[in-house]
């Protein structure tokens, strides 16, 4: 992420936390979100993991997930709510509006 992106993605949940203000773009957010749930396991190798976990980038370039699955928003949403193998379930730690923009997100991963 770019400083400057850093910077207004640090605003962003500056103003959430402080006044409740939710002005900022759904792909602004699902990129925070990305960054403080998803990167460290997508992006950077874990020796003790047997398996990685598949990067993210270009996920719905292709007819299907890594899992097999259809590569759908709701499916998706699905995997990141319940889980899947090694992956933690965000259910109850995310809201909906957090798991769509999350989605978007990842759409913008090239």
């Amino acid at each position: 992420m770019s400083a400057p992106s850093r910077y207004a993605a640090t605003a962003c949940w500056l103003a959430i936390a402080v006044w409740g203000f939710t002005g900022c773009s759904s792909q602004q957010h699902g990129e925070e979100l990305f960054e403080q749930h998803c990167l460290d396991c997508h992006e950077m190798p874990n020796p003790d993991l047997k398996k990685q976990p598949p990067k993210l980038e270009g996920l719905f370039h292709s007819k299907t997930l890594p899992s097999g699955a259809p590569a759908t928003d709701q499916q998706v949403r699905k995997t990141i709510i319940e889980g899947r193998g090694t992956m933690p379930a965000f259910d109850g730690r995310l809201s909906e509006r957090d798991v769509n923009d999350l989605v978007r997100y990842l759409h913008a991963l090239k």
